[in-house]
């Protein structure tokens, strides 16, 4: 007698039943056996399960299991989950030509330390898929599923060629990363930090090494059509982490009822896609790398694709492209400006103007055209920048004006002695007096300059007049706006 258990190909399972049942101890559903075995049914079902590891079974279809732990198992076959239900999944420590799961219900899955060429998710349901440590040479998908919590930790792809590679029915091109269709979603973290992940893994008999953390690697990082849990309980949470990737980032059709971070990443040519976020959208610490095409096609849409409901933050980046770098921070300024907030608005409006003014040299303008950008970059750096730094410092105009009138310009009279005055001797003071009266544009006429002072006292005048416009200007757009 056999197990009646049919495979979706039509065959049956040709293991023995459990007494009492027609179902081997892999195929018996847990409330079943656990009425005929009681407590024994855990023992019975892992040892049945490691028995079939050792004889090179790779593929499980519709079976029930409560641990199914693979530890230190090297096969050059895929190892097939399907249409199966099982409280935790482990591969630890271990070298697999793949890793695949569909149409199953996995409470926990968890691939740690080990080396594969393909990890694939599919119509399943996953409470907490942990990805930990793992070199893949082909692609990791996770898709069409419902996962609640997702983390990918030094993970890196350690492949050599490019190109489209099959598992499974499915292909998909080699480096890639993707995670899309998935629902019910609470948290997807890259590289993140998990209090509980460490008691997690060494409840589940993980040796976790102390070696330091990764930074994850592809050739491209794609996140797409991710529908996450609306519960207001998540809403002020973080609901996508990515955190020390290295390679192409793609962000494609996302509502996210929370928070998104990109913090010490690597992005090259980055893409966002009909991407909205309810909370606030941080970028930190990260090294924003794009092309020329980029910079033609994707940078002129960003605006109308980036929807931000709370604020945009952009801290420690760089940029190899200056006009990407003012994008971003414009995007950032528009959401700080929306909220009230024109302190900070006004911090990323001078980052702004910094960007545009780096990239003005940049332009492909050559000969005297070239020359006169130059030009009106230092002349912009001096008379926009150094007083006032684009109109959000209002101090800034103040001290310079206090220092060129009190000490600067009254040391170069004194120095040229080109004041002459009612009294015959000439004290500092004296001088001081005239550089404020010039300044200003008083002129009393009790002194007056001559030879070389009457250049200098016309370029005081001139800037004590520039710089008084400046702070009224500045003053006014931050105190009455």
């Amino acid at each position: 007698m056999l197990c009646e258990y049919v495979y979706k190909n039509g065959r049956k399972c040709r293991l023995k039943p459990i007494e009492g049942s027609k179902y081997c101890p892999l195929h018996i559903p847990f409330e079943e056996g656990e009425e005929l075995l009681s407590d024994k049914l855990r023992e019975v079902k892992e040892k049945n399960f490691q028995r079939r590891l050792k004889v090179g079974q790779s593929y499980f279809e519709g079976v029930y299991l409560y641990d199914a732990v693979i530890r230190g198992y090297k096969s050059k076959k895929m190892l097939v989950f399907k249409d199966s239900t099982l409280k935790s999944l482990v591969l630890d420590g271990s070298e697999v030509k793949g890793l695949i799961l569909i149409g199953s219900t996995v409470e926990r899955l968890i691939v740690y330390g080990t080396t594969l060429e393909v990890l694939l998710v599919k119509d399943s349901n996953v409470f907490g898929l942990n990805v930990l440590r793992v070199d893949f040479s082909g692609h990791i998908s996770i898709r069409d599923s419902s996962v609640k919590y997702l983390m990918v930790n030094s993970t890196q792809f350690k492949g050599t060629e490019e190109g489209e590679e099959s598992s499974y029915g499915e292909r998909s091109v080699t480096g890639l990363i993707l995670i899309s269709n998935l629902r019910d979603v609470r948290r997807i973290g890259l590289n993140t930090r998990y209090p509980l992940l460490r008691r997690i893994l060494e409840e589940h008999g993980v040796n976790v090494s102390k070696e330091g953390r990764r930074a994850v690697k592809g050739r491209e990082l794609v996140i797409r059509g991710v529908s996450f849990n609306v519960s207001p309980r998540f809403k002020r949470h973080v609901r996508l982490t990515v955190g020390g990737f290295s390679g192409r980032l793609v962000l494609e059709d996302l509502d996210v009822f929370g928070h998104v971070e990109i913090v010490k990443s690597h992005l090259r040519s980055p893409e966002f896609i009909h991407v909205v976020t309810q909370g606030n959208l941080v970028l930190r610490g990260s090294h924003i790398t794009v092309d020329s095409t980029w910079a033609m096609t994707v940078l002129p849409s960003l605006p109308l694709e980036v929807a931000v409901g709370g604020f945009m933050v952009v801290e420690n980046c760089r940029f190899n492209n200056p006009n990407a770098e003012e994008l971003f921070y414009r995007l950032a300024r528009t959401s700080w400006e929306k909220s009230g907030d024109f302190e900070r608005a006004d911090e990323y409006y001078y980052l702004e103007m910094l960007a545009r003014r780096r990239a003005r040299p940049h332009s492909r303008r050559k000969g005297m055209k070239r020359l006169f950008d130059h030009l009106e970059v230092a002349f912009e750096w001096l008379f926009a920048d150094v007083t006032c730094r684009y109109g959000t410092d209002w101090k800034r105009p103040i001290i310079l004006w206090l220092a060129a009138v009190n000490i600067i310009f009254p040391l170069l009279f004194w120095a040229t002695g080109s004041i002459v005055g009612l009294s015959g001797n000439m004290s500092f003071m004296d001088y001081e007096y005239f550089s404020i009266v010039t300044a200003t544009t008083l002129g009393y006429g009790d002194y007056h300059p001559t030879g070389v002072g009457r250049s200098i006292a016309s370029l005081e005048a001139l800037f004590g007049t520039f710089m008084w416009a400046v702070f009224l200007t500045v003053f006014a757009r931050k105190y009455m706006r």
